[in-house]
């Protein structure tokens, strides 16, 4: 993999049988080109009316919690079953906006239910 000078285009050269290890492991590699290229990636996804771009969108995904406690972030483990694992720091600011979104958009009534799978760690 090849990024151009003006970081607008990468060449790429593949041509062999990818087992699915090998093949996550290109999609980080791709993953890491892409936030080096320009433009950068839409600061939107696709909303209702069709203006950004389109996402993947996958129901319930696996997730994880990392919080040491000597750090004000939380790193949050998302798995996509197309991307794999995908790691996000989050300011704690971030934590509390959504934690008060979440806390907002749950029914006074509603009984408290677990998570599918959790998989809180340290």
């Amino acid at each position: 993999m090849q990024l151009s000078d003006d970081r607008t285009q990468a060449t790429l050269a593949i041509n062999k049988t990818l087992s699915a290890t090998e093949l996550e492991s290109l999609i980080r590699e791709l993953a890491t080109l892409r936030s080096q290229m320009t433009p950068e990636v839409t600061p939107a996804p696709k909303d209702s009316e069709g203006a950004g771009v389109p996402v993947m969108t996958q129901d319930n995904p696996t997730l994880a919690i990392q919080y040491p406690l000597e750090d004000a972030h939380v790193t949050v483990y998302l798995r996509s079953l197309g991307l794999g694992w995908t790691a996000w720091r989050l300011h704690p600011d971030t934590q509390r906006a959504l934690g008060e979104f979440f806390l907002s958009r749950l029914h006074k009534g509603a009984p408290a239910k677990a998570p599918v799978r959790p998989v809180p760690f340290r």
